[in-house]
C-alpha cells in the first residue's frame, strides 16, 4: 500500500531526481519509491537509542500512564451538538487536496444535513468510546525537499502528510472545546499557534526585553 501511495502522489518529482540516496544505498528510477519506503520506514520505527537515560524514559512513561488512567477516571461523555458539529464543518480549509479516500472539505461542506448528521452520531460514539479507528488515521506521504543539501540525499527531505478530512472534523471538534480553557491558562505572551497572533511579534517582545534589561543593567537570559 505504501508503494502505491508514493507512486501515485510522486508528481513531478520523479523529473528533478533519477537517483535516491538512503543511508549510502542507492536506489535508481522506479526504484527510487522502494527508497522513500526504506527511509520513512526507519524514520517511524522505534529504536532504542543507547545514549539515553532509560531510567528517565521509564519515569516519563509512567507519568504518561498515571495521567490517562486520571483522565478515563474523570471522563465524562458530552454528546457532540448540532453547534458543534456546523462549526467544525464551517472551519475546514477548502482547495485543498484528497485524503486517502479521495475525500476533500468541499465533499463534507456540501454533503448535505443527512452526512452531517451520520458524522455526528459516528463521532459522538468514538469520544463516547474513547477509541478513534485506525482507518481515520491513515495518510497519504509528501517527501518534500528542504531547499539545502543534496537533492538525491533522503535525509534533506521532510515528509508531510494529509490526513483524512474525517480526522480533521475530529480536530476541529475537540479544538471548539478545549481552545477556550488553553487560551484562558496560557501565558499571555504567547504568541506560537495561537489564532488572531503571529509569531514575528515575538521578535519585537524580545527586542524591548533586551532593550530594557540592558538600560536597567540587568543580566539577560534568553532560551531558544
Amino acid at each position: 500500500m505504501f508503494h502505491k501511495i508514493i507512486k501515485n502522489q510522486r508528481g513531478k518529482l520523479s523529473k528533478f531526481i533519477d537517483q535516491l540516496n538512503v543511508d549510502d544505498e542507492i536506489f535508481y528510477n522506479e526504484d527510487i519509491i522502494e527508497g522513500w519506503s526504506t527511509h520513512f520506514h526507519q524514520l517511524a520505527k522505534k529504536i532504542p537509542n543507547p545514549n539515553y537515560d532509560n531510567e528517565y524514559l521509564e519515569l516519563i512513561e509512567n507519568e504518561a500512564k498515571i495521567i490517562i488512567d486520571i483522565c478515563k477516571q474523570r471522563f465524562k461523555h458530552c454528546p457532540i451538538t448540532n453547534k458543534e458539529m456546523e462549526k467544525a464543518i464551517s472551519d475546514l480549509n477548502r482547495n485543498k487536496a484528497v485524503d486517502y479516500f479521495g475525500i476533500n472539505a468541499e465533499n463534507i461542506i456540501h454533503g448535505g444535513k443527512q452526512l452531517q448528521q451520520y458524522l455526528q452520531l459516528l463521532f459522538d460514539k468514538s469520544f463516547e468510546f474513547g477509541c478513534i479507528s485506525d482507518i481515520l488515521k491513515i495518510g497519504i506521504l509528501f517527501p518534500v525537499y528542504k531547499n539545502k543539501g543534496d537533492i538525491k540525499s533522503a535525509k534533506n527531505y521532510r515528509g508531510i502528510t494529509v490526513t483524512p478530512t474525517y480526522s480533521k472534523l475530529i480536530e476541529k471538534i475537540i479544538k471548539i472545546r478545549e481552545n477556550p480553557v488553553i487560551l484562558k491558562n496560557q501565558n499571555p505572551l504567547q504568541r506560537g499557534f495561537t489564532e488572531n497572533t503571529t509569531p514575528l511579534l515575538c521578535e519585537l517582545m524580545i527586542e524591548e526585553f533586551e532593550r530594557e534589561s540592558k538600560d536597567l543593567k540587568l543580566p539577560t537570559y534568553i532560551a531558544l
